[in-house]
């Protein structure tokens, strides 16, 4: 799905690599953790969902873009019909399948060590970390 998660503006200059205060960064990820979870009991009520990724890059391709990945593909293919054209929050929800079948080669090495260079500007995805409560 394009562009449905809306980064808050403390998320989005943290990923460009700027000074944020930890209250602003505590309140992102607070409303990370309420987005995630809407979204993942949306997906579920097509059927059971593998994987839930929503990436932290901010580049124009990228950001905000959601994949979800679930066991069984005609599942998948029912969670796209029913809300492909729909709106959560203000925004049209587009979703289309991905050709990526494996997110960790699609993910970046670095990011993940906290080392990518390129920022969230990077052409891997750089995926959001979800609160272990939420896992």
């Amino acid at each position: 799905m394009h562009h449905l998660y809306d980064n808050p503006p403390a998320a989005v200059a943290f990923a460009d690599g700027m000074e944020v205060s930890r209250d602003s960064l505590a309140l992102a990820a607070r409303d990370f953790d309420e987005f995630y979870e809407e979204i993942f009991n949306k997906l579920a009520e097509f059927g059971e969902v593998e994987d839930l990724i929503i990436l932290d890059n901010i580049n124009d391709h990228m950001i905000g873009n959601v994949y979800a990945k679930f066991f069984n593909e005609e599942d998948a293919e029912k969670a796209m019909r029913a809300l492909n054209g729909k709106y959560y929050g203000g925004r049209l929800i587009f979703c289309e399948f991905s050709p990526v079948t494996d997110f960790k080669e699609a993910r970046c090495r670095l990011y993940a060590d906290s080392s990518c260079d390129r920022g969230g500007y990077c052409n891997f995805m750089h995926m959001k970390h979800i609160n272990r409560r939420l896992k």
